[in-house]
């Protein structure tokens, strides 16, 4: 009996061709992430040559937040890259409030979104790869994230009414390096992500290496468990949503949220507050808010992260201005 061969893992192309299958149809009209970084260099130059395989209408927008000293000639690298391949490209230039209480990296990603959602397109790809994936799921546990947190990015999604794809997400960073390198491509270089002062930077440039010498296989490990923590989160939004419908409409009832268990007041106490676009406060603070919600006798009036309030008036909880 012959021994069975270990079954290999699809090529780039073939990768990327596989994702757009699953939630494009051909002819869509697919709207690049370019910042001109050796990841969307490679996602745009794999994207180009599977096109005759999957037809697409393949565009590209660089986003120009004017942080950095060399913007301007990343954004004329982008142009001339995507003008050698008949590209369209655009140049989004947007406005980042430094002192946003969204945080600067916060803030440059909302702006980044809002420039990236223009009209003309059924989708848009981003870039983020494997070790982008395991990062953002170790940020999130040493922030003491909950299950929507450490799950991390998922392979496509809709946010604003816009497909956002990730077509590389189980792909490791250095196979990408080796792509452009084999291909013979030049990429912009962001300096500023060797400032470890910032948190994701320490992990990337001091943490990650460290990691890699003892557990070579970390970035599967942690994307394997970003897959499970989705699961969860999935159970605990539909159990949320049908307490939900069961106990709140406007408003929650404070009886309601008494007779639950703590764990399931707080889920349903979080999902009131994600319908509403509210932003969530960290567990430890959702812990804190349920407890005086429920041990209030007067009225009580709780700050949100976003400056709106959340308001008890007798046995009713509301968001206020």
């Amino acid at each position: 009996m012959a021994a069975s061969r270990k079954r290999s893992k699809p090529n780039l192309a073939g990768q990327v061709n596989a994702c757009l299958a699953r939630h494009l149809k051909p002819g869509a009209q697919l709207r690049v992430a370019f910042s001109g970084g050796v990841d969307s260099v490679v996602l745009l130059h794999v994207l180009a040559q599977i096109e005759p395989q999957f037809p697409l209408t393949l565009s590209a927008v660089h986003v120009h937040h004017g942080l950095n000293p060399r913007a301007d000639a990343w954004a004329d690298f982008c142009l001339a890259f995507c003008q050698r391949r008949d590209i369209p490209c655009a140049v989004e230039r947007v406005k980042v409030p430094k002192k946003s209480t969204l945080g600067l990296e916060a803030a440059a990603r909302k702006a980044r979104y809002a420039a990236l959602y223009g009209p003309g397109a059924d989708a848009v790809a981003l870039a983020h790869h494997l070790d982008d994936q395991a990062e953002t799921v170790l940020f999130q546990l040493l922030r003491g994230g909950e299950p929507r947190a450490l799950a991390a990015m998922p392979e496509a999604r809709v946010h604003e009414g816009m497909l956002l794809l990730r077509p590389l997400l189980n792909v490791p960073k250095a196979e990408l390096v080796a792509y452009a390198r084999r291909h013979r491509m030049k990429w912009v270089e962001d300096d500023s992500n060797l400032d470890t002062a910032l948190a994701r930077n320490a992990l990337r440039q001091d943490i990650l290496p460290l990691l890699a010498r003892h557990f070579p296989d970390y970035r599967e490990r942690l994307a394997g468990a970003a897959r499970r923590m989705a699961e969860v989160a999935s159970l605990l939004e539909n159990m949320a949503g049908q307490d939900h419908a069961a106990h709140a409409e406007d408003e929650l009832d404070c009886n309601a949220l008494k007779a639950l268990s703590e764990t399931r007041a707080r889920n349903l106490l979080a999902h009131f507050l994600r319908v509403r676009g509210a932003a969530l406060p960290r567990p430890a603070a959702q812990r804190e808010i349920l407890r005086q919600l429920l041990q209030a006798r007067g009225r009580l009036s709780l700050p949100l992260p976003d400056g709106r309030r959340l308001v008890r008036v007798r046995n009713k909880v509301r968001i206020e201005p």
